[in-house]
């Protein structure tokens, strides 16, 4: 039997783009003008949670969620440049007052990927001047959300973000192998972290705001393994780690600019995250190669996992890459961590609640050593639109219908419901919804 501690809230997570729908001043609506999204897919619909957010809401409630991590829409609040939009200040505030009267507490991303168009037009974050609109924005949502928000997330996966938007090409405006794009807008986006996190702080305390104010990052933390014991592969990882991982965990949470984006403390020395997320999903396997613009590796997964063993992208599902990362990531930074993102597509539902049994076994084995985990978020509560994957992929505790946009609660959403009212996996809960202990060695 697991038995998870009181302190570990559990919850589900959602970025407004991928579910929310009916966004015409999205850079990611125009992406999708452009054909950039599989199948031609567009963001115009999604699962349509901007209209139906009671019922998710009550979806939520009835399985038993205590937290909710969710982003605001920054094109809704300020759909051109300098203009506020009352109604969609008004909305979130109405979203936010539900989720509170159904004891579930809110955690705000105020960057999840996309932007409004006018922005992305004006340069978005390779423009330093977004540094400035940013903070603008985030200080209008919080001034505006109150007493009823006082736990943000100012910046999601920077490193993703800046890989996909400048050197895959995923992401609009769809840059690729800009290395230069990369590191100007990676250093952009952890100046605009120090910042706001001031910010949200200086606000909340003038205002005299209720609720511990608490504000960090979500960070993107991928395990590597190497392939081989070629030097060029090992040198790959390192410079992975440090591209990818190490210029933003110093740069978010000690405040240092690391080169290439620069030197020293631009806010000055301290601490300046009250909780790390971790978004964590996958084990990925480094290869040599000779091309620099890969830093020399190839990113991979290891061809011996046998299918079971991986999701519908073809990810490898390694919940002890999970241990391995935090607790390097907790012996360098102390600090309250919160799993903002662990999730699995799996469109048939077969693999979604072992994948949260696991990864929740590692997280308690965490706890008993003395790890400060405070949330798991999982991802995701709605199927929801993976960005340039289109539709395909499906994540949701809560099946979406795209063509009727019926809610359905999949059996790995009762599972964790479930779970979260009794606070352990008994034998009886195993063996309904066929839980097994297995070794992913």
């Amino acid at each position: 039997m697991l038995t998870i501690p009181k302190k570990l809230l559990l919850g589900s997570a959602t970025a407004a783009t991928q579910i929310e729908g009916g966004d015409l001043n999205s850079n990611w609506y125009h992406w999708s003008l452009a054909g950039k999204i599989a199948n031609n897919e567009s963001s115009i619909v999604a699962a349509d949670h901007y209209n139906r957010y009671p019922e998710d809401i009550q979806i939520m409630s009835e399985l038993n969620q205590e937290i909710y991590r969710m982003s605001i829409e920054w094109s809704r609040i300020e759909p051109v440049k300098g203009v506020w939009s009352q109604e969609g200040i008004d909305h979130y505030k109405d979203e936010m007052a539900m989720l509170l009267k159904n004891g579930i507490q809110p955690l705000v991303t105020l960057h999840h990927f996309s932007c409004p168009e006018w922005l992305q037009k004006e340069g978005a974050w390779v423009n330093s001047d977004t540094v400035e609109r940013f903070l603008i924005f985030t200080g209008k949502v919080v001034l505006e959300l109150g007493n009823m928000v006082s736990e943000y997330c100012t910046i999601n996966e920077p490193n993703v973000f800046a890989m996909d938007t400048y050197m895959d090409a995923k992401y609009p405006p769809g840059h690729k192998d800009d290395i230069k794009s990369y590191f100007k807008a990676s250093k952009n986006l952890i100046v605009a972290h120090l910042r706001a996190y001031k910010l949200i702080h200086n606000i909340r305390a003038e205002h005299k705001f209720s609720g511990i104010t608490k504000v960090g990052i979500a960070h993107h933390l991928a395990h590597f393994e190497v392939d081989s014991k070629n030097p060029l592969t090992h040198l790959s990882k390192k410079l992975m780690d440090y591209s990818f991982h190490d210029l933003f965990t110093k740069g978010m949470i000690e405040g240092k600019l690391s080169m290439p984006l620069g030197v020293g403390y631009p806010e000055g020395k301290g601490r300046f995250c009250d909780f790390i997320g971790v978004n964590y999903y996958s084990r990925h396997i480094i290869r040599s190669t000779m091309n620099p613009s890969m830093l020399f590796g190839e990113v991979t997964v290891d061809e011996s996992v046998p299918d079971s063993r991986k999701n519908d992208l073809g990810w490898e599902i390694y919940p002890k890459g999970l241990s391995i990362i935090l607790k390097k990531l907790y012996k360098d930074y102390p600090l309250p961590i919160y799993i903002t993102e662990n999730g699995i597509p799996d469109v048939n539902d077969t693999k979604r609640a072992q994948f949260i049994y696991e990864h929740l076994k590692e997280l308690v084995t965490l706890i008993e050593e003395g790890i400060d985990i405070r949330r798991y978020y999982h991802w995701s509560l709605l199927d929801n639109l993976e960005w340039n994957d289109g539709y395909g992929p499906r994540f949701g505790l809560v099946e979406v219908n795209y063509n009727t946009l019926k809610r359905t609660i999949r059996q790995s959403g009762k599972f964790y419901g479930e779970l979260i009212k009794h606070r352990h996996i008994s034998k009886e809960m195993k063996q309904t919804y066929n839980i097994k202990d297995v070794s992913y060695e």
